[in-house]
């Protein structure tokens, strides 16, 4: 995707944007029409002349007037203008949302936040109002810009052509000051995203920070940081600044050089005084779509640079495509899993998983026990499609779960992740964020299940609490639990535990080991664990050394009796 296709935004806004550029337009008529009344004014007073028999009182008011006219259709043109790039703005954002939140769980892992939230905000931005702003602004530029080289040309053209020549060296300098921006911009955002990213990283971790006391080596990332923003910004603002003075350089230059053959010719007597008046405020206007090309060239560039980052996120391909794949595969009869072959390597040389061979049969409870960074997780990522198989196939009720659309895969398990993430509600928001339209009735019925009904009535607003950003307000065990309750509230066939105990004391520990059987009945589930205790509730109990799935002797226990 290239700028042009960005282009697709304005079709949208067809109307609107014609009458913001139909007010612009008018706005630019009535700018051409002042010198020329300041001249019919000059003449009324120098020569005695009229226009339409008006005296020079009147026609200083008609001048008047149409400053006002001038100021109010920039006025309407100009919100106009905004309104449509804030409209743009949102469209672009919700456009990126959508797109970013369907790639896959791989582009999460290897992207800072920050660098995806300044795309969200800084670069949408730039484009937006490059395409609603800057780009209809040569509208009226142009029409001024040429309108008044053309009035200046009935009025004396060896000055039009004097101040025609001055326009390629106005492009000249334009493209040596201006070529070093388009980097420099680049760098800056990248750089103001780390900014983004360090900040909300030791915000996630506070506690961490102060519990170790890095609030001054944070700081000082994050000062570091910022000295490399402000440099960067520094450079882009130099280049910036230059542009306009230089280019007001050259128009002033050439308006000293228009005055002096202005007054040459007025001494020949080819130029007349209210004919000068004239002359010169149309120089005077020509300079002010001139400051507008100084501006375009860095802007275009920032807008290049905005869409070359916005490229990179467009054209990364989404999760998989399910149009081919079919419904209603997975049915409580119908819910075997099956894990065939499978390998799993992050890089070339980095084989995690390799020949992972697995039959579960529906309703039963696989325990996986052992240390963290065996790939224990990632078997259940697997499952769920958060990442695919290098090799080999999974399948569910003998169905490649790749045939199977992701929305009714996902549907169908619930995950209670080792990475407990809440969203910044309530707690019955977060029991019910799978299952929004759920009643109180059941979020409390699934809370009970969870073994988390007791400490949530305890809380100061029972479930009305709010459980602050991630969880914070809470303790690992109770976020423990309310994830627990989120994945039953959905009532998922297939259950994906990971390490659902780690956070909990042993008497809780017991407890959902008790209830486990009530609870999970009618469920398929795979837990990972790095307790040996848990394998009292399994029916299958494994274990992976050396990337590969070796089953252990079944110690399952009676916990019924």
């Amino acid at each position: 995707m290239t700028l042009y296709h960005f282009f697709s935004l304005l079709k949208h806004h067809k109307l609107p944007l014609l009458i913001a550029i139909s007010l612009m337009v008018a706005e630019s008529a009535v700018s051409l029409s002042v010198p020329w009344f300041a001249g019919k004014f000059s003449e009324s007073i120098l020569d005695g002349k009229t226009i339409l028999q008006l005296n020079y009182i009147q026609i200083a008011l008609i001048w008047l007037s149409l400053f006002f006219l001038q100021a109010l259709l920039r006025f309407l043109s100009t919100y106009r203008v905004n309104f449509i790039g804030a409209k743009m703005l949102t469209e672009l954002s919700c456009r990126l949302y959508d797109h970013i939140q369907l790639l896959p769980v791989k582009y999460f892992s290897q992207t800072k936040k920050g660098e995806t939230l300044a795309l969200l905000s800084n670069d949408v931005a730039i484009i937006s109002y490059f395409l609603s702003g800057v780009l209809t602004g040569l509208v009226p530029a142009t029409l001024i810009l040429c309108g008044a080289l053309l009035l200046m040309a009935s009025i004396n053209i060896t000055i039009t052509l004097i101040i025609i020549l001055m326009v390629p060296a106005f492009f000249i300098v334009l493209k040596i000051l201006g070529k070093e921006i388009r980097p420099v911009s680049e760098s800056l955002v990248k750089k103001q995203a780390d900014s983004i990213a360090i900040a909300s990283e030791n915000l996630n971790i506070i506690t961490l920070v102060k519990a170790f006391s890095r609030e001054k080596i944070e700081s000082n990332r994050f000062k570091e940081n910022a000295h490399e923003v402000q440099k960067l910004r520094k450079k882009q603002l130099k280049i910036q600044a230059i542009l306009s003075p230089a280019i007001q350089l050259l128009v002033s230059t050439g308006v000293v050089i228009v005055v002096v053959v202005s007054a040459m010719h007025y001494q020949s007597g080819d130029l007349t005084i209210p004919a000068l008046i004239t002359l010169l405020m149309y120089g005077m206007l020509f300079a002010r779509p001139m400051s507008t090309l100084a501006n375009l060239y860095g802007q275009t560039q920032q807008a290049l640079g905005a869409t070359s980052r916005l490229n990179k996120v467009f054209s990364l391909s989404q999760e998989p495509n399910d149009e081919a794949a079919q419904e209603g595969l997975i049915t409580n009869n119908n819910r075997d899993i099956s894990f065939k072959d499978v390998a799993f390597r992050y890089n070339e040389d980095q084989p995690l998983l390799q020949n992972i061979n697995l039959e579960i049969k529906a309703n039963q409870t696989i325990v996986i026990i052992g240390a963290n960074g065996l790939g224990k997780s990632t078997l259940l990522h697997l499952l769920v499609r958060f990442i695919q198989p290098s090799s080999g196939q999974i399948t569910i009720g003998g169905v490649d779960i790749n045939n199977i659309k992701l929305l009714e895969l996902r549907n169908h398990i619930g995950l209670v992740s080792q990475d407990i993430a809440l969203s910044n509600g309530t707690v019955a928001d977060n029991i019910a964020f799978g299952y929004p339209q759920a009643s109180m009735k059941e979020i409390e019925q699934v809370a009970k299940q969870a073994g988390a009904h007791q400490f949530i009535s305890e809380l100061e607003n029972g479930y009305q609490t709010q459980v602050g950003e991630n969880g914070v307000l809470l303790s690992g065990g109770q976020r423990q639990r309310i994830s627990f309750a989120r994945a039953l509230m959905t009532e998922p066939a297939i259950l994906l535990l990971d390490e659902p105990t780690s956070m909990i004391d042993n008497k809780a520990r017991e407890n959902f080991k008790q209830s486990f059987k009530e609870v999970l009945q009618n469920k398929t589930v795979i837990m990972v664990s790095h307790e040996p205790s848990m394998a009292n509730v399994a029916d299958q109990v494994f274990t992976i050394e050396n990337g590969q799935l070796i089953k252990l002797p079944n110690v399952k226990e009676d916990i019924t009796q």
